[in-house]
This record gives C-alpha cells, structure tokens and sequence, in this order.
C-alpha cells in the first residue's frame, strides 16, 4: 500500500473517530430559553461567553431565544445569561461544561420564571431542575 494512501485512510479514521457520538470532539448543543415569566411580561436576555456576546433579545411571552455551539474540548465552555424584566434584574449561567456538560450533551432548553430558570427533565417530561436566583 503506498504512503498516500495510509495517510489518507489514517486521516479519513481520525476524522470518523472524533466527529462521531463519543468521539473526541464534543456534539454541538442546542440550547432554548424560553420565557415562562407571568403577567405577560417581556424577558430581556442578553447571553454571551467568554468569546461570543449572542446580543441582547426581548422575549415576549413564550417566546424563546435559541442557539448553537460546540462546547470546548477542554471542558471549559460557560455561557452566562443576564436576564431583565419589569422590576427585576438577574444574572445566571445558562451553560457551564463542569454542570451541564453531562445532562445537556445536545439538547438544552430551559423555562424562565420569576422564581429562576428551570431546566426540562428528560426523566420527568417536565422543567422541574430548577434554580432560585442568586
């Protein structure tokens, strides 16, 4: 077998094995944030990490902001979410590898309320893992 094409076959392996489920480089999660707040009221989210600022979305009620990454290899990956609404203002990390890398491996949707942010169970079939605000 000549060189190229051991090179090749070793290439096109080493793609397979850490693009696949499992493989080396992490599956892309796709993360929903909906507003679940009461009265009608707008949810004003503005979510970033380290490397990109996502902007800032007023949500109305049931609405949702949704988006995509591809958590670090490292393990490092945090997007953090300020979330605002008529008289209240608060600051939650929406994603963070060490906490979520786990349970949310790709899908990642999570309900606002006035009593914090509240992740869907996939056991349950209901938004029960929820947090009070800090």
């Amino acid at each position: 077998m000549s060189s190229f094409i051991r090179l090749a076959s070793l290439l096109l392996l080493l793609l397979l094995v850490t693009t696949c489920e499992g493989g080396l480089i992490p599956s892309k999660v796709h993360m929903k944030i909906t507003n679940d707040l009461e009265n009608g009221l707008v949810l004003n989210l503005h979510c970033q990490s380290k490397d990109n600022d996502l902007g800032v979305h007023a949500l109305p009620k049931g609405g949702a902001f949704q988006f995509v990454f591809r958590p670090s290899y490292g393990g490092s990956t945090l997007f953090y979410c300020s979330m605002d609404w008529q008289g209240a203002s608060h600051h939650f990390d929406i994603y963070n590898y060490k906490v979520d890398g786990n349970r949310c491996k790709h899908d990642c949707p999570w309900s606002v309320k006035e009593a914090g942010p509240c992740l869907f169970n996939y056991e349950s079939g209901k938004y029960d893992i929820c947090y009070p605000w800090k």
